[in-house]
């Protein structure tokens, strides 16, 4: 038994985990690793590491085998507060070692655990499940529904609600949360604006990217929604500003439960699909949102 254990501690003394901070130390090394490995589409990680970065957390961690990297696994840290208390949020968006290194996989997430942070795997491979339940996940199903809203549903545009795109929303006096989401989502592939009823003047800020269902039924999935009871009230003319706003003829959602769907009364043609999603030291009382995540990429 002494013998087995000593083994065991000698084959893993040839590996070691690093973290990788945004163009610090062993950066460009990742990154061309990342370039040659063939089991994920390069252009998507380039993007995710240089997005959302924080320079006190990790873009990412490397697996290293005598001084060679050999495997990954790509990181999303971000904070986020779940009934006025904040939580370091560590969502894992790519994860791949080579196939002879396969056995010491699991040693990624070692540091992770270490900063008992809220962990979110949103983009898992279904064959990888059992994996994150070995480690400690649970598991939760996503829904993601979109809803046809051409204007063919309508008389007419409600006149008491109005869309404010940038840059005029840059010139609004937003709290401090909305401007660092405003600056965080920068790149001009994700849409921000506020929908504002100008009679009771309440409104929301709605943060989205678009994309092409069928290649050709021009999508608004929403990433975040910072007012969703007011949203769900007035829905239907949401859908009539965006489809004016934006040329879009259907909108999209992810939720985790019913109860949390933007889109539960709108009387459209609407269609939905599940996957499953892992999360580890899940926050009570909790809301769900795509905030920095790679699942709009």
């Amino acid at each position: 038994m002494h013998e087995k254990k000593e083994t065991n501690r000698n084959w893993l003394n040839d590996y070691s985990i690093e973290p990788i901070f945004f163009k610090k130390r062993l950066y460009n090394s990742t990154i061309n690793y990342l370039k040659k490995q063939k089991y994920i589409d390069y252009s998507k990680i380039f993007f995710l590491l240089n997005s959302f970065t924080v320079k006190t957390q990790p873009v990412c961690y490397v697996l290293i085998y005598k001084n060679k990297i050999v495997g990954f696994v790509g990181t999303i840290f971000s904070k986020k507060q779940f009934v006025k208390k904040n939580y370091l949020v560590c969502n894992i968006h790519s994860w791949l070692v080579d196939s002879s290194h396969r056995i010491a996989s699991s040693l990624l997430f070692k540091k992770i655990n270490e900063k008992k942070c809220f962990i979110t795997v949103l983009s898992s491979l279904p064959r990888l499940g059992r994996t994150f339940l070995k480690l400690g996940f649970k598991k939760f199903i996503m829904m993601y529904k979109v809803v046809f809203i051409k204007k063919i549903f309508y008389k007419s545009i409600d006149p008491n609600f109005e869309v404010l795109k940038e840059p005029i929303i840059k010139k609004k006096n937003l709290n401090k949360k909305f401007n660092n989401l405003i600056k965080d989502y920068s790149n001009k592939k994700f849409k921000k604006f506020i929908f504002k009823d100008n009679n009771s003047k309440n409104s929301c800020l709605i943060i989205g990217n678009i994309v092409y269902k069928k290649k050709f039924f021009k999508t608004l999935n929403i990433i975040y929604c910072s007012n969703k009871k007011f949203l769900r009230k007035n829905i239907n003319s949401f859908f009539q500003h965006i489809e004016k706003n934006f040329d879009v003829s259907v909108c999209g959602e992810y939720y985790l439960t019913q109860n949390e769907s933007l889109f539960k009364k709108h009387g459209n043609i609407s269609m939905t699909k599940s996957k499953n999603i892992y999360f580890k030291r899940i926050p009570k009382n909790f809301t769900f949102d795509l905030l920095y995540s790679e699942v709009e990429f």
